[in-house]
């Protein structure tokens, strides 16, 4: 009931739908990082058809809405995406591994 609350309630974050002309040719999986204060959870098609979780692959149309968990609707808008510069992988130990018993 606490989770109905907090979703549907007035208090906390809310749902809202709005179109990002910015955002037309962008996947819907790269919208999370474009959103650093809200969840993107899904599509309202300018067809009017409600879609949520959309496939990642999905591209945003023109007219497209997004949906979205957000604090207000003056405290999100869509930012370049945050890149995040990864260092070289790991170097995995190759040696074999003694058996151990035990009892």
């Amino acid at each position: 009931a606490k989770v109905y609350e907090a979703l549907l309630g007035f208090e906390g974050d809310e749902f809202y739908k709005e179109t990002w002309p910015e955002l037309e040719g962008i996947a819907f999986r790269e919208l999370q990082q474009r959103f650093p204060e809200a969840v993107p959870i899904g599509i309202y098609s300018s067809s009017g058809e409600v879609c949520l979780l959309p496939l990642p692959t999905y591209v945003l149309k023109e007219g497209d809405q997004v949906i979205v968990l957000a604090e207000d609707n003056d405290t999100y808008r869509p930012k370049p995406p945050h890149l995040i510069e990864a260092g070289p992988p790991p170097s995995f130990n190759s040696a074999r591994r003694r058996i151990e018993k035990i009892l």
